[in-house]
């Protein structure tokens, strides 16, 4: 069963509920507010996963921890809370969240909404699930940001990762 999106203009301004192939249309002329979630742990690491090798896009592509759509009506916590757990076996609260930003990825027609999640689980808590993610790992920050800004992860724009980079220094301590 396909699932079904809140749309938005530019503006952020509700439009309607569409189907899924409607927003990944090539144009859709509307956005659709997917979360976006980073990880730090107490070791001040930064979570990244690997994608599955059947996604469609950016197949094996080193990514964010956890990402996805935000089904209609509900709230981008509980979005979070739900993808968190599906994708990587988390299980969290909503006060577990910190909002940062909403970025708009005019490529996707998308209004990210990207949080904040700290952590004291270890990799070995973690349970993937196989048709979204391959592997995961923790990096210092060093080595994530040689990570992030090679062709192994996936592609977000120069300013996106600018502005992540210098935002997830406000939480970790080097």
């Amino acid at each position: 069963m396909e699932e079904f999106f809140d749309t938005y203009d530019i503006n952020g301004n509700f439009l309607a509920v569409k189907p899924k192939s409607f927003c990944h249309n090539k144009n859709p002329n509307c956005y659709h507010k997917p979360v976006w979630i980073w990880i730090i742990n107490e070791e001040n690491e930064i979570l990244v996963q690997k994608r599955a090798s059947t996604k469609k896009s950016s197949p094996n592509k080193w990514d964010m921890p956890s990402a996805g759509h935000t089904k209609a009506g509900e709230s981008f916590i509980n979005a979070c809370i739900r993808e968190t757990e599906e994708e990587l076996g988390i299980k969290t609260k909503p006060s577990d969240y910190t909002f940062l930003k909403e970025y708009i990825y005019q490529k996707n027609w998308e209004i990210a909404q990207v949080y904040l999640l700290k952590t004291n689980k270890k990799i070995e808590n973690f349970k993937l699930q196989k048709e979204e993610v391959s592997a995961v790992k923790f990096l210092d920050y060093k080595n994530f940001i040689k990570l992030f800004y090679s062709k192994n992860f996936t592609s977000l724009t120069k300013d996106y990762k600018d502005w992540i980079s210098k935002e997830l220094l406000n939480y970790i301590n080097i």
